[in-house]
């Protein structure tokens, strides 16, 4: 009775980490010292991996993810075939992983890496197309605003801006926002007498829904925003 009992709790267990979308190997469980997590919510985890020329991380796995190299760094990668390559990360450099699993060891530069690991792509759940409308910021201000990539899940997209530099008012949904530079922004929402705004490299911030302008009083706006199609 006793490994029935057993046995139908560890069907139990596997079942829940299916659900979720993770495994025995997830990163943040194999690796905890690397890898942390920055925040969390119903659509995104948000992770963070540092770490110095000679670290090792063993065999571990990664949801569906956008990463954002806010670093410049070598790595001599392993997959589980065994088979292995040199990658190089430069500032600012930004793509999507499908669900891997790796090895890595640090050769050389800092690694300062973030990943957004997107849920619904864990489950492969395909969120239909929205109407983004005439006050989307990448429609109403591509000067300021410009995709990178986009896919079935996510669309990326980067801001960059110099002392001022204004942005019109406009609407972003369901956006995990990464700042690579330190910045003071003047903003305003619609009926606010406008605040301060500051950023500094690192911040991770998101936004369900927001209406906003801003003006770039100091330092340089660079962030990376990450727009969930599921949370729209």
């Amino acid at each position: 009775m006793i490994k029935l009992i057993a046995l139908l709790f560890s069907m139990v267990f596997c079942f829940v980490q299916l659900l979720a979308g993770q495994s025995s190997k997830d990163a943040i469980s194999v690796d905890p010292f690397h890898h942390h997590v920055v925040f969390e919510n119903d659509h995104v985890r948000v992770f963070e991996v540092l770490a110095a020329p000679g670290a090792v991380s063993p065999m571990h796995s990664h949801l569906p993810t956008v990463i954002i190299s806010a670093g410049k760094a070598r790595l001599s990668m392993d997959t589980p075939d065994g088979s292995g390559n040199i990658f190089d990360l430069n500032h600012a450099e930004i793509f999507w992983l499908d669900q891997v699993e790796h090895s890595w060891q640090l050769l050389s530069g800092n690694l300062h890496v973030f990943g957004v690991e997107i849920k619904s792509a864990a489950s492969n759940q395909i969120p239909g197309p929205v109407e983004l409308g005439s006050k989307d910021a990448v429609t109403l201000d591509p000067t300021h605003h410009h995709v990178l990539f986009e896919n079935d899940h996510v669309r990326v997209f980067e801001v960059l801006a110099a002392p001022g530099a204004t942005s019109p008012m406009h609407t972003h949904s369901g956006i995990v926002g990464i700042s690579l530079d330190k910045v003071r922004t003047n903003m305003s929402i619609p009926g606010s007498s406008g605040f301060v705004f500051d950023l500094h490299p690192g911040q991770v911030f998101w936004f369900d829904e927001a209406e906003h302008d801003w003006e770039v009083s100091a330092g340089k706006l660079h962030v990376v925003a990450v727009e969930v199609k599921s949370a729209r």
